[in-house]
């Protein structure tokens, strides 16, 4: 079984891998668009373009060399277009790999994730193991599965996006305003605070103008969810009396790491939101992952089915959805 050390030496190399294919990417789009820029100004005959000769004397040099183009006795020289044109190839041929290296870590971190869960787990049910004892008599005791890591325990997130729309009392009612719409939610994320800062959260915010909390103890989903439900029927409720009907999009996750996970993972839980599953609580793969490490389970995980939870179009991410259901 791989060790949370060697997975964690693989995230920072390709993390370190990324960021060179990034910048270098963004290096040939530059380069593409100052290619083509330049060689507009050269067809216009621009005299003061020799003193950027030297920026691309080697690559044009390589272009007809390796090309076998020679401008000679043709009306306008096509080099510059040519270079702008493979500069510009290979910066999408680095963004395609970027997106395979991104989505490598997200698996390579939910290896590890996974691997620390069960690790956590064997340590609660046997923290220790007695071997036989030396030849002095002092007896030896070794821990079981040292990782030589500092384990964080799970940490719960939710994250609840408040969708508002106009009751319709006649039939020419119009909708609401995209201005109306952020005033109302504005109004229910204050109403959503007020009544779920009594629960303390460790940290509380908004992530794209959704409200989100985190809780340092993810034993804590049962007393959340017991507290959500009729805070959210009542809210629903008291805003029906201004003509306003309220439905919620919300979602529950779990981070071993606030430093290194919060961000990544509420970005992921924002393209769960964005699917619109109005008043469901929606469960992330690392929510069930902890979650079925718990001893009890009050409530039950239903299979929702397989999403793609990537936002670049070019890129198939497919992750399992679950929702929270009473157990029967």
């Amino acid at each position: 079984m791989a060790r949370p050390t060697n997975i964690a030496l693989q995230i920072k190399k390709f993390s370190r891998i990324k960021v060179c294919v990034v910048w270098l990417r963004y290096f040939l789009y530059f380069y593409a668009f100052i290619s083509f820029v330049f060689w507009l100004l050269n067809c216009f005959e621009v005299d003061w373009l020799y003193i950027f000769n030297p920026v691309f004397k080697g690559p044009i040099i390589f272009v007809r060399k390796v090309l076998n183009y020679s401008p000679q006795g043709v009306g306008v020289d096509f080099s510059l277009a040519i270079i702008g044109g493979i500069s510009l190839m290979l910066g999408f041929i680095l963004n395609s790999i970027s997106d395979k290296i991104q989505s490598k870590l997200y698996d390579l971190e939910d290896e590890e994730e996974r691997l620390i869960l069960k690790i956590r787990e064997r340590n609660r049910k046997t923290p220790f193991k007695t071997t036989s004892a030396p030849a002095d008599g002092i007896p030896m005791v070794d821990a079981v599965a040292s990782p030589n890591i500092e384990v964080e325990n799970p940490k719960l997130l939710f994250l609840i996006a408040p969708q508002v729309k106009r009751i319709k009392r006649r039939q020419d009612d119009l909708d609401l305003t995209i201005k109306e719409v952020q005033y109302w939610k504005q109004r229910i994320n204050k109403t959503l605070l007020e009544h779920f800062s009594p629960s303390k959260p460790m940290q509380k915010g908004y992530y794209r103008k959704n409200l989100f909390l985190l809780y340092n103890d993810f034993n804590y989903v049962e007393d959340l969810v017991y507290h959500a439900k009729p805070t959210l029927a009542q809210i629903i409720t008291e805003f029906k009396k201004y003509g306003v009907i309220v439905s919620f999009c919300t979602v529950l996750s779990s981070i071993s790491s606030v430093a290194a996970n919060l961000e990544k993972e509420l970005d992921l839980m924002d393209i769960v939101l964005s699917l619109k599953f109005h008043n469901e609580i929606m469960l992330t793969q690392r929510f069930k992952i902890a979650y079925d490490n718990k001893d009890i389970q009050q409530y039950s995980m239903k299979f929702k089915g397989e999403y793609n939870l990537s936002k670049n179009l070019t890129i198939t991410n497919r992750q399992p959805l679950y929702k929270l259901e009473e157990k029967n």
